[in-house]
């Protein structure tokens, strides 16, 4: 028997939301508002202050090319230099020849889009800000007063998660995808461990490995220069594995510049998050980023966030390996529980992180 339909607010081409809560309590996000044929965005979505920083077409973001990491030692030195270069210098890069192949990532890609253009009615029962649901699907966020073009599926691996709470349309897929991104992880903080001077398996012992997937979805905008498909911000995990598809559209702020972070067909983006930049006593730094919305679509990504689990009791901060009497901690130790409250309930254009600053 199909699902009942929910139409206490059916969606009209000449009647937009006017509220943040009107739209989300239809619970089809925006790609209801594209079904529903619109010309115009709403006005909640309406960005009236833009990043107005310049555009730097001639610099890209580090590339590094995992395939030799186990040929030689020189070779696997080279590979911890550029990961030191990049993280030190830019806090965001590609990888390349990481184990996945591209015909797996590709298939990734796709059951999201499926689940996306899928039944409206199994998004509406996912459809939750209840951060204790280990799946929901959600639309997104207000910040700085405007709403963002993204609709987004979570599933959050932190504990144990029920693989049959995530829509079967892609189900196995991200399942599999789980599976070999956790071993694309282990490499990075492996190689991360070393460019920082510590032995390899340090992070990776830490119990660092709490993951959640937010599978994003950006559909085509009438409008898109009225809006974004992210707001600039910088991500609150120790790192984040994005596969993006070949639309384009996240751009990196580097030395006061936005840079485009070009798909290139089979890599995965990795941003270092503030968790490392306070981890290294700032040795490493995040990047800022956003997205941009775009009049070409959907725009599909797919972000790995990694971290340490919520409910750590040891206090997080600076590594006690990497702070001296010349080299002072610049972050006071925190519990991840209260840093992830303060993430939630912080001021507009701050960071979680900057709270903990001595």
């Amino acid at each position: 028997m199909a699902p009942p339909t929910n139409d206490r607010c059916p969606i009209q081409a000449n009647s937009l939301p006017k509220s943040f809560e009107e739209f989300d309590e239809r619970k089809t996000g925006v790609k209801g508002l594209i079904d529903s044929g619109i010309s115009k965005i709403p006005e909640l979505f309406v960005h009236h202050r833009k990043v107005s920083l310049e555009a730097a077409p001639g610099l890209q973001v580090p590339i590094i090319d995992l395939e030799s990491i186990d040929k030689d030692e020189a070779s696997y030195k080279r590979i911890v230099q550029e990961v030191h270069q990049a993280s030190v210098s830019w806090g965001v890069f590609q990888v390349v020849n990481h184990g996945i192949l591209k015909d797996e990532l590709d298939n990734v890609i796709k059951k999201i889009k499926e689940f996306n253009e899928g039944n409206q009615e199994v998004k509406k029962k996912l459809y939750s800000r209840d951060r204790s649901n280990k799946v929901r699907f959600l639309s997104n966020l207000l910040q700085s007063g405007a709403a963002i073009w993204r609709d987004t599926l979570v599933c959050s691996f932190e504990g144990s998660l029920d693989p049959t709470e995530i829509p079967v349309e892609c189900r196995e897929a991200i399942m599999k995808y789980k599976e070999r991104i956790s071993r694309v992880v282990d490499i990075l903080y492996e190689l991360l461990s070393v460019a920082l001077g510590l032995p390899p398996d340090c992070m990776k012992s830490m119990d660092y490995a709490n993951t959640q997937i937010f599978s994003h979805y950006y559909p085509a905008c009438p409008q898109p220069e009225l809006t974004m498909g992210l707001h600039m911000h910088t991500d609150i995990s120790f790192i984040t594995v994005l596969l993006q598809d070949d639309i384009g559209g996240l751009q990196a702020v580097h030395d006061g510049y936005l840079v485009d972070v070009t798909p290139i067909p089979g890599a995965l983006v990795v941003n270092i998050g503030d968790l490392l930049q306070c981890y290294s006593n700032e040795k490493f730094k995040s990047a800022e980023h956003h997205v941009l919305a775009s009049k070409r679509g959907p725009r599909i990504s797919v972000a790995t966030f990694v971290a340490p689990v919520s409910d750590l009791e040891k206090p997080f901060g600076p590594s006690k390996l990497l702070v001296s009497d010349e080299n002072p901690p610049l972050y006071k130790e925190f519990l991840i529980s209260d840093y992830n409250k303060t993430h939630h309930s912080k001021k507009p254009n701050t960071t979680a992180l900057s709270y903990y600053k001595i």
